[in-house]
């Protein structure tokens, strides 16, 4: 789904901010309330609204630039919700990421999510990347990557 197959009964947002922390709380509760707006199932427009702050999170803790992008699409017709977010990185970060998401990607979402915690609980790094495998087990939704040049963009569809 993209804007220009958008139809007046479907809902799009597209903001952009620099990467600061003190803006995800405020756009998390932005998309919670944008959704509420389409969406009858609050347990899911809860889950989307965590897994726009999640994408964001991540966006903003390895951004390399001054701009961070979401988009979100509701679309009545495809009873869908697709989510993008997208930001300029390092080609280190990139590489990791990619990595990463293939682990993720591999199995079911359950499986993923569960290696990951375990994972989590052995790491001494203070990190515990579980973000994009909780989206993918708590959304349900399906999880995309594309990257070009240093420009990161996820995509998360979550059907409704």
């Amino acid at each position: 789904m993209d804007r220009n197959t958008i139809k007046s009964d479907d809902g799009f947002i597209e903001l952009v901010f620099g990467p600061r922390w003190k803006y995800i709380s405020c756009v998390r509760s932005f998309v919670q309330n944008f959704l509420a707006i389409s969406l009858t199932d609050l347990s899911k427009v809860d889950k989307i609204a965590m897994a726009a702050s999640e994408l964001l999170e991540n966006a903003v803790k390895y951004s390399r630039e001054e701009r961070i992008k979401i988009n979100i699409m509701v679309s009545k017709e495809l009873k869908r919700v697709d989510v993008y977010v997208e930001n300029k990185t390092s080609a280190e970060s990139i590489e990791i990421l990619k990595k990463e998401y293939e682990k993720i990607m591999e199995g079911t979402a359950l499986e993923a999510y569960i290696k990951k915690m375990r994972e989590a609980g052995l790491r001494n790094d203070g990190k515990s990347q579980l973000g994009i495998a909780r989206i993918r087990y708590e959304t349900g939704g399906r999880l995309m990557l594309e990257t070009e040049d240093n420009t990161v963009k996820i995509k998360l569809c979550v059907d409704f």
